[in-house]
């Protein structure tokens, strides 16, 4: 799993550096649709929100904090569909709308990966409720650190989206490639201390899911980012009108 989830990272770090990198014909500058961005931030506060929640379930592991994390999942599930849906409808209206809307949607799909690794991180704290299984102080710092590093990097994309940084998305690939290999030492020492008999295999399972779930935000965090800066800066087709009879919703 660790070395899948790596090999996904460079993979995304390379796509991401290409997108925020490249120099595209005539200068001209496309700016992100301004009503697909609106929706996208709202996810991401959604996404901001539950991984705060998260993080709070984390520091108290009772059932009141995970039920927060799952209204807030819900909330995240709405928003999403309404943002798919409302890309989905105004695709529609042109004949360059699939082309148009493809990197939105893949932006979409990587909203709903990170709540997906959210809801991980959630179902291996309820685990360790359960079972009764509790962190050594050194591992409650290494996945705090992690932890307030993907809150920090989460928090930067509505901002992103706003304003389509180039240099804001380079400095969010430079964090994540750092964070990136912190986390995995920490996995690396954690399995040797395993090996040695300091740490415990009750809890092994549980810390290193959370770090992999935590990685996983990170790539995504940097897929999203690459897309926002690929499309405020190539010469792509032009945003298709709101289709007639679509709502905010997007219904």
């Amino acid at each position: 799993m660790a070395l899948t989830l790596t090999f996904w990272f460079a993979i995304t770090l390379i796509f991401h550096y290409s997108s925020i990198t490249s120099i595209y014909p005539f200068g001209r500058r496309k700016i992100m649709d301004k009503e697909v961005a609106e929706k996208m931030r709202l996810v991401c506060q959604s996404l901001i929100k539950m991984l705060e929640l998260s993080f709070h379930g984390f520091r108290k592991l009772t059932e009141e904090s995970f039920t927060k994390v799952e209204e807030a999942r819900k909330e995240v599930q709405q928003q999403a569909m309404e943002l798919t849906n409302f890309i989905v409808s105004k695709s529609a209206s042109t004949d360059q709308g699939k082309e148009w809307a493809k990197p939105y949607l893949s932006m979409a799909s990587s909203f709903d990966r990170m709540a997906y690794h959210i809801e991980g991180i959630v179902d291996r704290l309820k685990a360790m409720t359960r079972d009764q299984v509790l962190f050594s102080d050194r591992a409650v710092r290494e996945v705090n650190d992690v932890f307030q590093k993907a809150m920090d990097l989460l928090e930067s994309l509505p901002d992103l989206i706003l304003n389509q940084d180039k240099p804001v998305a380079q400095q969010i690939g430079e964090q994540i490639r750092s964070v990136f290999k912190i986390a995995n030492g920490f996995s690396e020492e954690h399995e040797e201390r395993l090996m040695q008999g300091i740490c415990l295999p009750k809890s092994s399972p549980m810390y290193l899911g959370i770090l992999e779930s935590l990685k996983g935000i990170f790539a995504n965090i940097l897929e999203v980012s690459g897309k926002i800066v690929s499309l405020s800066s190539k010469s792509s087709p032009s945003s298709p009108p709101s289709p007639p009879g679509v709502d905010e919703k997007g219904t």
